[in-house]
């Protein structure tokens, strides 16, 4: 990995201060040259080419500069082709800066391509071994640490057959437990929040926790709005190769979700294939059994309300091996992909314990005006990270105003009308 010495910078691009920096980049850029043809790159290079450019200049990025303290968990967000897996490929060593300057304390472990540079010949022992020495372990230290990383990835059955018997999922499996071995200081993570089935995905979001917990500085780049609120400190909008905010990761989330609104619809996960529906009723994980809608007064179901109506949302659940504690999240969505609202029990501090329970979420005056609303849970960890099943309402919820109001709220409000002169002579106050 490229490492160069840079002034450590004082305050982060949000003007917070940095206590001692774990990352430090300083105009960082990187360009490629598309030629419309080989022969054109080949002519460029030669020396009697003459001194004509052949090429077109593509800048993945431009100008960027990120000072991440240590123990600090960042979040990268911005659509495909933004920037950002240029970004941590460069901060990896994966690939090289045409211009600035980075550095980074520490030992660094990275977790983008799982499974990259594994040799399909060699059996999972032997790729332990390859993909450790790229990660920078010793024999030594590899040795020391094998039983472990077999353990975490749960293949002792497999580990001496060749990768190429593995299914896709095992192959992440094996290469994220070798990645986290490593113990770093710095972690880099692309995109790995769904690895292998939903057991495993429990182990790798409580191990990077775990990293976090730890005052391990973490660089995050994820498509999932939610899990970077829920997971970073602050957080970096890329937009086209350039650095369009840093700040709190509400904040930047809340102004990527509005800036590309088809995302909300990705984020929550609404309108797309739901995976956790494909959790079966007798499974023995945390699942989520039914989802209904109440008059919160009479308890009666219903299906088409008013605006200012007392609703709840009853939550049935079960935990059958009742040994971790959990999270409910709901929300509503507007059909046409607009999140309206949501709220959730690890937010609230309500405690969720035991094999199997019921949970009212009471919505007194709902203040949603005319439309069409689907109805979704989440059933989550006790930090609201990993999602272990999700499922939408039976029935998506009618709000049917018979008042002559627009918008999506039903806002508190009251009008004055004021004499211009009183108004002046007061100031402008009411």
């Amino acid at each position: 990995m490229e490492q160069r010495e840079v002034k450590s910078a004082q305050l982060d691009p949000a003007g917070v201060p940095i206590e001692e920096p774990a990352i430090e980049i300083v105009n960082l850029g990187k360009e490629y040259k598309i030629y419309d043809t080989p022969s054109q790159r080949i002519l460029e290079w030669l020396p009697f080419g003459g001194s004509k450019s052949r090429h077109r200049s593509v800048f993945a990025l431009k100008d960027i500069n990120l000072t991440v303290g240590k123990g600090r968990t960042v979040g990268l967000v911005g659509p495909n082709g933004a920037g950002k897996s240029t970004l941590l490929k460069i901060l990896t060593g994966t690939t090289f800066p045409t211009q600035g300057s980075y550095r980074i304390q520490g030992k660094v472990a990275s977790l983008l391509e799982l499974g990259a540079g594994f040799h399909a010949d060699f059996t999972g022992r032997e790729n332990i071994y390859l993909n450790a020495a790229m990660l920078g372990l010793t024999r030594e230290e590899t040795e020391e640490k094998f039983e472990e990383i077999l353990e975490f990835s749960e293949l002792a059955p497999f580990i001496d057959s060749p990768i190429r018997t593995y299914s896709s999922g095992m192959i992440c499996r094996l290469g994220f437990s070798t990645a986290i071995a490593v113990d770093p200081e710095v972690l880099i993570i692309d995109e790995i929040l769904a690895v292998g089935d939903l057991h495993f995905q429990k182990k790798c979001v409580e191990k990077i926790w775990s990293f976090k917990e730890q005052g391990k500085t973490i660089l995050f780049c994820s498509h999932s709005l939610y899990d970077v609120r829920q997971l970073c400190d602050r957080a970096m909008w890329i937009h086209q190769g350039g650095v369009r905010m840093f700040d709190d990761a509400v904040a930047v989330t809340n102004a990527y979700a509005t800036y590309e609104k088809e995302l909300v619809g990705r984020e929550t996960d609404v309108l797309e294939a739901l995976p956790g529906e494909k959790v079966e009723r007798g499974a023995k994980g945390p699942h989520i059994v039914s989802i209904d809608l109440l008059d919160a007064h009479s308890g009666e179901p219903v299906h088409e309300v008013q605006p200012l109506v007392d609703l709840c949302v009853r939550v049935h659940w079960k935990n059958p091996a009742n040994d971790i504690p959990l999270a409910i999240g709901i929300g509503f969505t507007r059909t046409d992909s607009t999140h309206c609202l949501g709220h959730s029990t690890e937010q609230d501090g309500v405690e969720m314990r035991g094999s199997e329970g019921v949970v009212d979420l009471i919505l007194p005056k709902l203040r949603l005006l005319s439309g069409e609303f689907v109805v979704f849970v989440w059933l989550m960890d006790q930090r609201g990270i990993h999602r272990f099943h999700q499922m939408l309402a039976p029935r998506n919820l009618l709000v049917m105003n018979r008042g002559m109001e627009v918008g999506l709220f039903l806002q508190d409000h009251e009008w004055q009308v004021r004499d211009p002169l009183t108004v002046l002579r007061d100031g402008g106050g009411t």
